[in-house]
């Protein structure tokens, strides 16, 4: 059962990625006008970015952590889109398990101020 479960899934993640191959990669052919912009508070927690904007929205964010890094704590602007991440949550002799989360994939850093203005209010 283990190995039919193990093949099935091979399989279809084999499909997967050849789908995904198939069509032009979205960030090569991205251009400024795809972009959604986003200011808020940038915030650093257990090793995960955040952003949350003046009217308390918050963005888990993903990619561009090394110009993320130098301005947590600040009021940014922040260019990108919305994406999904996938954690594996498979235990150890369980089935394959996986959780998905909405975030917003940081393409451009733009500094605001040096402190935040949005979570003052």
């Amino acid at each position: 059962m283990k190995t039919l479960t193990l093949t099935l899934l091979l399989s279809i993640s084999a499909l997967w990625l050849q789908a995904g191959t198939a069509s032009p990669s979205p960030e090569k052919n991205q251009n400024s006008s795809d972009l959604t912009t986003i200011q808020g508070c940038l915030k650093l927690s257990r090793g995960q970015y955040g952003l949350t904007e003046s009217n308390g929205t918050f963005h888990l964010l993903s990619g561009a952590a090394k110009k993320l890094g130098p301005h947590v704590g600040h009021e940014v602007e922040l260019s990108g889109k919305p994406g999904t991440r996938t954690e594996d949550t498979t235990t150890v002799g369980g089935g394959s398990s996986a959780n998905e989360f909405v975030v917003f994939e940081v393409k451009r850093v733009k500094h605001i101020s040096d402190t935040c203005q949005s979570a003052a209010r």
